[in-house]
Protein backbone atom coordinates (compact mmCIF):
# COMPACT_ATOMS: atom_id res chain seq x y z
CA UNK A 1 0.00 0.00 0.00
CA UNK A 2 0.98 3.73 0.16
CA UNK A 3 2.57 4.78 2.83
CA UNK A 4 1.38 8.07 3.30
CA UNK A 5 3.67 10.92 5.08
CA UNK A 6 3.11 14.89 4.96
CA UNK A 7 5.48 16.55 3.34
CA UNK A 8 7.55 19.39 4.49
CA UNK A 9 7.43 22.76 4.88
CA UNK A 10 3.48 22.66 2.77
CA UNK A 11 2.26 25.61 4.79
CA UNK A 12 4.79 27.78 4.45
CA UNK A 13 5.19 26.79 0.89
CA UNK A 14 1.46 27.76 0.67
CA UNK A 15 1.48 30.85 1.98
CA UNK A 16 4.27 31.94 -0.49
CA UNK A 17 2.32 30.62 -3.48
CA UNK A 18 -1.07 31.86 -2.46
CA UNK A 19 0.68 35.19 -1.68
CA UNK A 20 2.09 35.96 -5.44
CA UNK A 21 -0.79 34.60 -7.44
CA UNK A 22 -2.53 37.07 -9.89
CA UNK A 23 -5.69 36.30 -8.54
CA UNK A 24 -7.05 38.54 -5.23
CA UNK A 25 -8.21 35.79 -2.42
CA UNK A 26 -11.85 35.46 -1.90
CA UNK A 27 -12.66 35.19 1.94
CA UNK A 28 -15.15 32.45 3.20
CA UNK A 29 -18.16 34.78 4.44
CA UNK A 30 -18.60 35.47 8.39
CA UNK A 31 -21.25 33.01 10.14
CA UNK A 32 -24.99 34.40 8.89
CA UNK A 33 -23.60 36.46 6.04
CA UNK A 34 -25.48 36.16 2.94
CA UNK A 35 -23.73 34.64 0.06
CA UNK A 36 -25.83 35.58 -3.15
CA UNK A 37 -27.32 32.56 -4.58
CA UNK A 38 -24.84 32.69 -8.12
CA UNK A 39 -22.45 32.05 -5.97
CA UNK A 40 -23.76 29.01 -4.91
CA UNK A 41 -22.62 26.63 -7.61
CA UNK A 42 -20.95 24.38 -6.08
CA UNK A 43 -16.67 23.81 -6.15
CA UNK A 44 -15.64 20.60 -7.91
CA UNK A 45 -12.79 18.84 -6.71
CA UNK A 46 -11.47 15.82 -8.72
CA UNK A 47 -9.34 13.26 -7.22
CA UNK A 48 -7.65 9.98 -8.32
CA UNK A 49 -7.44 8.58 -4.98
CA UNK A 50 -10.37 7.36 -4.22
CA UNK A 51 -9.26 5.30 -1.23
CA UNK A 52 -9.03 8.82 0.49
CA UNK A 53 -11.88 10.11 -0.09
CA UNK A 54 -14.23 9.91 2.81
CA UNK A 55 -11.06 11.16 4.83
CA UNK A 56 -11.09 14.12 2.38
CA UNK A 57 -14.51 14.83 2.66
CA UNK A 58 -14.94 14.75 6.42
CA UNK A 59 -11.79 16.31 7.55
CA UNK A 60 -11.27 18.90 3.88
CA UNK A 61 -13.99 19.30 1.48
CA UNK A 62 -17.57 19.52 4.13
CA UNK A 63 -16.10 21.64 6.74
CA UNK A 64 -14.54 24.20 4.49
CA UNK A 65 -18.54 23.81 2.86
CA UNK A 66 -19.88 25.14 6.08
CA UNK A 67 -17.91 27.62 7.26
CA UNK A 68 -17.09 29.39 3.88
CA UNK A 69 -21.09 29.03 3.20
CA UNK A 70 -19.82 27.40 -0.34
CA UNK A 71 -21.27 23.87 -1.61
CA UNK A 72 -18.45 21.54 -2.32
CA UNK A 73 -18.39 18.31 -4.10
CA UNK A 74 -15.91 15.57 -5.03
CA UNK A 75 -15.51 13.65 -8.38
CA UNK A 76 -13.44 10.67 -9.17
CA UNK A 77 -10.69 11.73 -11.79
CA UNK A 78 -8.74 8.85 -14.26
CA UNK A 79 -5.96 11.00 -14.50
CA UNK A 80 -6.44 11.74 -17.72
CA UNK A 81 -5.57 15.54 -19.05
CA UNK A 82 -8.00 15.17 -21.47
CA UNK A 83 -10.25 14.47 -19.12
CA UNK A 84 -9.03 17.35 -17.12
CA UNK A 85 -8.89 19.81 -19.69
CA UNK A 86 -12.98 19.00 -21.09
CA UNK A 87 -13.56 20.44 -17.39
CA UNK A 88 -11.43 23.02 -17.26
CA UNK A 89 -10.30 25.95 -19.72
CA UNK A 90 -13.20 24.44 -22.18
CA UNK A 91 -15.77 23.02 -19.95
CA UNK A 92 -18.87 25.06 -19.73
CA UNK A 93 -19.48 27.17 -16.19
CA UNK A 94 -21.36 24.14 -14.64
CA UNK A 95 -18.76 22.00 -15.47
CA UNK A 96 -15.68 23.30 -14.61
CA UNK A 97 -13.69 21.82 -11.91
CA UNK A 98 -12.01 23.75 -9.39
CA UNK A 99 -9.03 21.76 -7.54
CA UNK A 100 -7.75 18.41 -8.83
CA UNK A 101 -5.50 15.97 -6.57
CA UNK A 102 -3.02 13.45 -8.47
CA UNK A 103 0.30 12.13 -8.86
CA UNK A 104 2.63 15.20 -9.23
CA UNK A 105 3.70 14.02 -12.51
CA UNK A 106 0.57 14.67 -13.90
CA UNK A 107 -0.02 17.72 -12.17
CA UNK A 108 2.89 18.45 -13.65
CA UNK A 109 2.40 17.53 -17.15
CA UNK A 110 -1.04 19.40 -16.75
CA UNK A 111 0.79 22.40 -15.62
CA UNK A 112 3.10 22.73 -18.42
CA UNK A 113 -0.13 22.34 -20.60
CA UNK A 114 -2.04 25.29 -18.90
CA UNK A 115 -4.58 23.04 -17.55
CA UNK A 116 -3.76 24.03 -13.86
CA UNK A 117 -2.65 27.29 -13.03
CA UNK A 118 0.71 28.11 -12.33
CA UNK A 119 1.59 29.57 -8.91
CA UNK A 120 4.48 31.38 -7.47
CA UNK A 121 7.37 28.98 -6.60
CA UNK A 122 8.92 28.04 -3.75
CA UNK A 123 12.06 26.18 -2.62
CA UNK A 124 9.59 22.58 -2.29
CA UNK A 125 8.01 23.15 -5.58
CA UNK A 126 10.53 26.17 -7.62
CA UNK A 127 7.99 26.08 -10.72
CA UNK A 128 4.73 26.21 -8.82
CA UNK A 129 3.44 23.41 -10.28
CA UNK A 130 0.78 22.33 -7.85
CA UNK A 131 1.21 22.49 -4.28
CA UNK A 132 2.71 19.27 -2.14
CA UNK A 133 0.05 17.21 -0.42
CA UNK A 134 1.22 13.43 0.69
CA UNK A 135 4.33 11.25 0.26
CA UNK A 136 2.82 8.00 -1.48
CA UNK A 137 4.84 4.37 -1.61
CA UNK A 138 4.46 1.34 -4.32
CA UNK A 139 5.80 -1.58 -2.50
CA UNK A 140 5.32 -5.37 -2.81
CA UNK A 141 2.10 -7.10 -1.30
CA UNK A 142 1.81 -10.48 -1.27
CA UNK A 143 -0.62 -13.09 -0.19
CA UNK A 144 1.17 -14.82 3.02
CA UNK A 145 -1.26 -17.91 3.05
CA UNK A 146 0.40 -19.04 0.06
CA UNK A 147 4.27 -17.69 0.58
CA UNK A 148 5.77 -17.14 4.34
CA UNK A 149 8.67 -14.91 3.31
CA UNK A 150 9.02 -11.36 2.37
CA UNK A 151 9.56 -11.35 -1.70
CA UNK A 152 11.72 -8.58 -3.60
CA UNK A 153 11.61 -7.38 -6.96
CA UNK A 154 13.82 -9.95 -8.26
CA UNK A 155 11.55 -12.59 -6.33
CA UNK A 156 8.66 -11.09 -8.32
CA UNK A 157 10.12 -12.80 -11.77
CA UNK A 158 10.96 -15.75 -10.30
CA UNK A 159 8.24 -17.93 -11.47
CA UNK A 160 9.83 -21.09 -11.24
CA UNK A 161 10.24 -20.72 -6.83
CA UNK A 162 7.30 -18.53 -6.70
CA UNK A 163 4.50 -19.98 -9.19
CA UNK A 164 1.29 -17.42 -9.33
CA UNK A 165 0.19 -14.73 -11.28
CA UNK A 166 1.38 -11.06 -10.16
CA UNK A 167 -0.12 -7.64 -10.68
CA UNK A 168 1.15 -4.38 -11.87
CA UNK A 169 0.34 -1.38 -12.43
CA UNK A 170 -1.24 -0.31 -16.31
CA UNK A 171 1.27 2.93 -16.51
CA UNK A 172 4.86 3.30 -17.35
CA UNK A 173 5.46 5.07 -14.31
CA UNK A 174 6.70 3.12 -11.50
CA UNK A 175 6.20 -0.22 -13.57
CA UNK A 176 9.66 0.49 -15.92
CA UNK A 177 11.13 1.45 -12.48
CA UNK A 178 10.20 -1.87 -10.90
CA UNK A 179 11.19 -3.87 -14.20
CA UNK A 180 14.79 -2.16 -14.06
CA UNK A 181 15.39 -2.83 -10.15
CA UNK A 182 14.49 -6.40 -10.95
CA UNK A 183 16.80 -7.13 -13.48
CA UNK A 184 19.07 -6.06 -10.90
CA UNK A 185 19.56 -2.07 -11.48
CA UNK A 186 20.43 -0.41 -8.32
CA UNK A 187 18.03 1.88 -7.81
CA UNK A 188 20.06 5.04 -7.48
CA UNK A 189 20.84 4.01 -11.73
CA UNK A 190 17.20 3.31 -12.67
CA UNK A 191 16.75 6.56 -14.20
CA UNK A 192 19.98 7.09 -15.51
CA UNK A 193 19.00 3.87 -17.44
CA UNK A 194 15.76 4.99 -18.46
CA UNK A 195 17.10 7.91 -19.64
CA UNK A 196 18.66 5.52 -22.48
CA UNK A 197 17.38 3.86 -25.50
CA UNK A 198 19.34 0.67 -24.19
CA UNK A 199 17.99 1.13 -20.81
CA UNK A 200 14.53 1.20 -22.00
CA UNK A 201 15.28 -1.72 -24.35
CA UNK A 202 16.00 -3.68 -21.46
CA UNK A 203 12.91 -2.88 -19.23
CA UNK A 204 10.70 -3.81 -21.55
CA UNK A 205 12.56 -6.91 -22.10
CA UNK A 206 11.79 -7.72 -18.73
CA UNK A 207 8.55 -7.28 -18.86
CA UNK A 208 8.15 -9.16 -21.56
CA UNK A 209 9.74 -11.89 -19.92
CA UNK A 210 6.58 -11.82 -17.03
CA UNK A 211 3.99 -10.90 -19.44
CA UNK A 212 2.15 -14.09 -19.40
CA UNK A 213 2.02 -13.60 -15.66
CA UNK A 214 0.54 -9.71 -15.25
CA UNK A 215 -2.89 -9.19 -14.08
CA UNK A 216 -3.00 -5.28 -14.81
CA UNK A 217 -4.39 -2.88 -12.09
CA UNK A 218 -5.23 0.77 -12.85
CA UNK A 219 -5.96 2.35 -9.72
CA UNK A 220 -5.80 1.52 -5.82
CA UNK A 221 -8.87 -0.01 -5.24
CA UNK A 222 -7.78 -2.30 -8.57
CA UNK A 223 -4.58 -3.56 -6.73
CA UNK A 224 -6.19 -4.25 -3.47
CA UNK A 225 -8.57 -5.78 -5.32
CA UNK A 226 -6.77 -8.65 -7.03
CA UNK A 227 -4.91 -8.95 -4.05
CA UNK A 228 -7.78 -9.66 -1.84
CA UNK A 229 -10.05 -12.52 -4.30
CA UNK A 230 -6.44 -14.66 -4.62
CA UNK A 231 -6.08 -13.55 -8.54
CA UNK A 232 -2.72 -12.78 -8.22
CA UNK A 233 0.57 -14.22 -5.48
CA UNK A 234 2.22 -10.96 -5.18
CA UNK A 235 1.54 -7.37 -6.98
CA UNK A 236 3.12 -4.12 -6.85
CA UNK A 237 0.47 -2.08 -4.73
CA UNK A 238 0.06 1.34 -3.07
CA UNK A 239 0.85 0.76 0.36
CA UNK A 240 -2.26 2.70 1.96
CA UNK A 241 -4.69 0.70 -0.18
CA UNK A 242 -3.07 -2.70 1.78
CA UNK A 243 -3.54 -1.39 4.77
CA UNK A 244 -7.29 0.02 4.38
CA UNK A 245 -8.62 -3.35 3.10
CA UNK A 246 -10.75 -5.20 4.37
CA UNK A 247 -10.46 -6.31 7.70
CA UNK A 248 -10.61 -10.48 6.76
CA UNK A 249 -7.67 -9.69 5.07
CA UNK A 250 -5.94 -7.92 6.75
CA UNK A 251 -3.49 -10.52 8.36
CA UNK A 252 -3.19 -12.73 4.93
CA UNK A 253 -1.49 -9.41 2.90
CA UNK A 254 1.70 -8.44 3.67
CA UNK A 255 3.85 -6.34 2.67
CA UNK A 256 7.50 -5.68 1.62
CA UNK A 257 8.94 -1.67 1.99
CA UNK A 258 12.43 -2.50 0.76
CA UNK A 259 13.21 -1.46 -2.42
CA UNK A 260 9.77 0.73 -2.53
CA UNK A 261 9.06 3.60 -4.93
CA UNK A 262 8.31 6.69 -3.11
CA UNK A 263 6.24 9.81 -4.57
CA UNK A 264 4.12 12.73 -4.29
CA UNK A 265 0.80 13.80 -4.83
CA UNK A 266 -0.26 17.22 -4.67
CA UNK A 267 -3.28 19.89 -5.54
CA UNK A 268 -3.48 21.61 -8.41
CA UNK A 269 -6.06 24.78 -9.18
CA UNK A 270 -8.49 24.29 -12.68
CA UNK A 271 -7.39 26.83 -14.92
CA UNK A 272 -10.29 28.92 -16.94
CA UNK A 273 -12.68 29.47 -13.36
CA UNK A 274 -14.48 33.23 -13.17
CA UNK A 275 -12.10 35.00 -10.88
CA UNK A 276 -14.88 34.46 -7.99
CA UNK A 277 -14.24 30.40 -8.37
CA UNK A 278 -10.94 31.04 -8.51
CA UNK A 279 -10.58 32.56 -5.64
CA UNK A 280 -13.26 30.17 -3.73
CA UNK A 281 -10.41 27.26 -4.93
CA UNK A 282 -7.50 29.09 -4.01
CA UNK A 283 -9.35 29.41 -0.58
CA UNK A 284 -10.00 26.18 -0.26
CA UNK A 285 -6.89 24.60 -0.80
CA UNK A 286 -5.37 27.48 2.32
CA UNK A 287 -7.94 26.12 4.42
CA UNK A 288 -7.15 22.30 3.45
CA UNK A 289 -3.33 23.12 4.72
CA UNK A 290 -3.99 24.03 8.00
CA UNK A 291 -3.02 21.97 10.97
CA UNK A 292 -6.27 21.81 12.47
CA UNK A 293 -7.48 20.13 9.18
CA UNK A 294 -4.17 17.97 8.79
CA UNK A 295 -4.43 16.60 11.97
CA UNK A 296 -7.94 15.82 11.28
CA UNK A 297 -7.20 13.96 8.05
CA UNK A 298 -4.82 11.62 9.75
CA UNK A 299 -7.15 10.58 12.52
CA UNK A 300 -9.96 9.66 9.86
CA UNK A 301 -7.11 7.93 7.41
CA UNK A 302 -4.59 6.32 9.81
CA UNK A 303 -2.51 5.20 6.86
CA UNK A 304 -1.35 8.48 6.56
CA UNK A 305 0.19 8.98 9.67
CA UNK A 306 4.23 9.60 8.61
CA UNK A 307 6.08 6.40 9.01
CA UNK A 308 8.75 5.49 11.73
CA UNK A 309 11.36 7.40 11.12
CA UNK A 310 13.84 5.10 12.87
CA UNK A 311 13.32 2.49 10.52
CA UNK A 312 12.56 4.52 7.33
CA UNK A 313 12.15 2.07 4.35
CA UNK A 314 14.70 1.85 1.19
CA UNK A 315 13.06 3.76 -1.54
CA UNK A 316 13.39 5.43 -4.58
CA UNK A 317 12.10 8.54 -5.23
CA UNK A 318 10.12 9.01 -8.35
CA UNK A 319 11.83 11.37 -10.81
CA UNK A 320 9.16 13.91 -11.80
CA UNK A 321 11.53 15.54 -13.67
CA UNK A 322 12.15 12.68 -15.70
CA UNK A 323 8.58 11.77 -16.46
CA UNK A 324 7.53 15.24 -17.40
CA UNK A 325 9.83 15.01 -20.52
CA UNK A 326 9.73 11.23 -21.22
CA UNK A 327 6.09 10.23 -20.36
CA UNK A 328 4.47 11.05 -23.57
CA UNK A 329 6.50 8.66 -25.36
CA UNK A 330 7.67 5.58 -23.07
CA UNK A 331 3.45 5.86 -22.79
CA UNK A 332 3.27 5.22 -26.23
CA UNK A 333 5.51 2.34 -26.29
CA UNK A 334 4.18 1.01 -23.49
CA UNK A 335 1.05 0.92 -24.79
CA UNK A 336 2.04 -0.41 -27.97
CA UNK A 337 3.88 -2.92 -26.11
CA UNK A 338 0.69 -4.52 -24.30
CA UNK A 339 -0.67 -4.35 -27.82
CA UNK A 340 1.54 -6.72 -28.90
CA UNK A 341 0.54 -10.52 -28.59
CA UNK A 342 4.10 -11.44 -28.90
Amino acid sequence: MFQFAFRPRVRAALSCLLAAASVPAVLPAPAGAAVPVRHRAALVVASTESQLGQAQDAAFLQPFARSARQPVVRKAWNGSLVDLDAHGLHAGRAGTWSLVFAEDSTIRAACVGELVIHLAGSATNPDGCGVPGLTAQVVVAWDQTRHRSAPRWADFWDIVRFPGKRGLRRDPRTTLEIALMADGVAPGDVYNQLATPQGVDRAFRKLSQLRPYITWWSTPTDATSILERGQVLMSSAPDDAVHNISVRHRNTIGINTDMALSYGLSWGVVAGQSAFRLGQARNLLHFIVQPAQQAAFRARYPAATPPDTAHPPVALPVDVQFWQVHYPALSQRFDTWLRDAG
